[in-house]
């Protein structure tokens, strides 16, 4: 902190800077006053007599400022010191500016560092805090060419709800991907896929993005974030054993996001984004799955039986508009052809076809919020699996009830 007397500074000039960096411009916003009163008046005062002090003293300064520019007769001269003034607060706004942008930087990278650790920490008490979900022996492979999509989307774990038609909370939740998991089985079993592909649509953990979300919350933000990991690796690892190859993809939502205020937030600053790095972690010395890194551009792309299928979280984009504007956008981008669009966020099931795509609307694991119910807006619990072959593309289309 430049605190001591400049190199060709007066000692009037050292007691103006000091004096007005504490209580007008705020350079030492930070330093305390019986710090400061030390440099300022030769030895140290209390902080509330110093403070009274350096009031008084400022006022002195800012008289003997007002009579200077009075008595300066060259009216050229004051208006250059005017336009100098005005410089050096536009300096120091930028001064501000820049320490700010730096502070918020530097917290978003320390609470990031931060869930690293944690997560890591908790990799080995994990499994015990959750428990085991499943315990199923290895099926047998059918020999069909057909693949499955399942699109996990809108958990929110760590959201508590009880209202008329839905009652929801950890406990429900894991129950809930339990219940899902086992259905999805059975049809992947059925259809005899050799290959699973896993969409992870974002909205995994409820977040605290807004005090309804902190009020409607179970666990804070770090345990949801840790405990829905874990739920989702056990959901993947048991699905996994139902098809020769697994291949998981991730886009991010809006709940995790790491700024409360919507304006002040940037879409890729997400928390959820932590949650495909524990799984690439988790599963990278398992050979029959691949996870594939977090798309930075939050669509997820992929092929299917030679079927181009895009996937995004849905909150900027609708079922009604995206079969015009997603398909022109990646024959734009890397010149390929989307039949199929696949959406959540809206929390509730809906499909749409126009110009030979078709969006789907997935539905919510976590069903009908207190929101929802104050505007009469009920769904059902569901997850989507869909059944898709090179001759008819999606061949079946499941609905996977969570009840």
């Amino acid at each position: 902190m430049d605190l001591e007397r400049r190199e060709g500074e007066s000692a009037l000039q050292h007691h103006r800077r000091l004096v007005y960096g504490k209580l007008a411009d705020k350079t030492l916003a930070d330093v305390d006053f019986a710090e400061l009163s030390e440099y300022v008046y030769g030895k140290p005062y209390e902080s509330t007599s110093a403070r009274k002090m350096m009031y008084g003293s400022k006022r002195t300064l800012d008289l003997m400022e007002e009579e200077r520019r009075a008595g300066i007769a060259d009216e050229g001269l004051a208006d250059e010191l005017d336009a100098k003034m005005l410089e050096l607060k536009r300096e120091r706004q930028r001064f501000f500016d820049q320490r700010r942008e730096w502070q918020k930087l530097v917290t978003k990278e320390s609470r990031a560092d931060h869930l690293r650790d944690m997560l890591a920490d908790a990799a080995e008490r994990l499994s015990d805090e959750i428990g085991s979900m499943y315990t199923t022996e290895a099926p047998e492979y059918g020999d069909s060419e057909n693949e499955a999509i399942v699109v996990f989307s809108d958990w929110h774990y760590g959201m508590k709800t009880a209202n008329i038609f839905n009652a929801y909370n950890t406990e429900v939740c894991r129950e809930r991907v339990r219940r899902t998991v086992d259905k999805m089985k059975r049809r992947i079993m059925l259809h005899q896929c050799k290959t699973l592909h896993i969409v992870v649509l974002g909205d995994l953990l409820h977040g605290a993005i807004h005090t309804s979300a902190r009020v409607a919350s179970e666990e804070l933000v770090c345990e949801q974030l840790m405990h829905v990991s874990e739920i989702l690796a056990q959901a993947i690892y048991e699905l996994s054993m139902y098809a020769e190859e697994t291949k998981v993809y991730m886009t991010y939502g809006n709940h995790a996001r790491t700024v409360q205020n919507k304006n002040d937030s940037m879409h890729q600053d997400n928390m959820e984004k932590i949650i495909n790095w524990w799984l690439i972690e988790r599963f990278k010395n398992d050979e029959a799955i691949e996870v594939m890194p977090v798309s930075e551009h939050e669509f997820i792309l992929l092929n299917v039986c030679g079927h181009r299928f895009v996937a995004s979280h849905g909150d900027l984009d609708t079922v009604n508009t995206s079969p015009r504007l997603l398909p022109v956008l990646f024959q734009k981008t890397f010149g390929c052809d989307i039949e199929y669009i696949l959406l959540g966020d809206k929390h509730h099931r809906e499909s749409f076809n126009e110009l030979g795509v078709t969006a789907m609307l997935c539905g919510a694991l976590c069903g009908t919020d207190d929101y929802a119910n104050d505007k009469r807006l009920y769904s059902t619990p569901s997850q989507m699996l869909l059944i898709v072959n090179r001759d008819c593309g999606v061949d079946a289309e499941y609905r996977i009830t969570a009840e």
